[in-house]
């Protein structure tokens, strides 16, 4: 007896997944909230789960130099994986995603939703916080694409003049600084290091100074653009062009 009032249960259920369709014809069709397809980062890398037909890989692009994508078709979109950490200037690790010509939203650990816009969704996976990238179907909802929050545009427009330029702060101070050699050599390697370390320490004085002009320019950035930043950098040359001269002649 439990078993006959256990079928109508199940049947109910697999009808409440399916749509029905054609005139007179019962079409039964489940279609998944999700893509059966996800995007796993860890420190080895991006790994493809699930359906990989549908997924392509483009390449790896430095994020200062320019670069294109190739035209895509309106039944897929970009997923582009930013991680600033790797390289001088990072990299963007780029996927096509097959969509079917349905609208979607980006699922970032379970919970995270992420706009897709111009048919691109830009992920930033630098500090690790990234685990699973995953495609969620629009069910009963117009997505508007380009449709962006105050914050979203500041920060892409911060994002935008700190990726262009061709000065980061403490640049400098990075490069001296090694410690990778400290217990090798049988001591050298420690030498080694303190000479770096004093390196460092010098350069971290021009490192204050330029990175104060950088965040004056990049607020000029941010309000005028690029030619904005350039007028900052030049004043700031000037000044310090003619500082240099006072303090040499004077």
């Amino acid at each position: 007896m439990p078993l006959l009032l256990l079928f109508p249960l199940l049947l109910v259920l697999v009808l409440a997944g399916c749509d029905a369709e054609g005139e007179g014809k019962a079409k039964v069709r489940y279609k998944p909230a999700l893509l059966p397809v996800a995007l796993t980062i860890s420190p080895d890398g991006v790994a493809v789960e699930g359906e990989r037909s549908i997924v392509t890989p483009i390449g790896e692009f430095s994020i200062g130099a320019e670069y294109s994508l190739p035209a895509r078709d309106a039944d897929k979109i970009y997923v582009l994986l930013r991680d600033r950490k790797r390289g001088a200037s990072g990299f963007d690790t780029v996927f096509r995603v097959q969509t079917g010509r349905e609208q979607l939203t980006v699922i970032v650990n379970g919970k995270t939703t992420i706009q897709i816009k111009d048919g691109q969704v830009l992920i930033d996976v630098t500090d690790g916080a990234v685990k699973k990238v995953q495609f969620k179907r629009v069910e009963g909802a117009t997505v508007e694409e380009g449709r962006e929050s105050l914050w979203s545009r500041v920060a892409a427009k911060w994002s935008g003049g700190w990726e262009s330029s061709i000065y980061k702060p403490f640049t400098l101070t990075r490069w001296a600084y090694d410690d990778s050699t400290i217990d090798r050599w049988w001591g050298v390697g420690f030498v080694w290091f303190l000479l770096r370390l004093a390196l460092a320490l010098v350069l971290l004085i021009v490192d204050l100074v330029l990175s104060a002009v950088f965040l004056v320019a990049q607020i000029a950035y941010f309000f005028f653009g690029p030619t904005g930043r350039n007028v900052v950098w030049g004043v700031g040359i000037l000044f310090g062009i003619i500082a240099g001269a006072s303090w040499r002649f004077g």
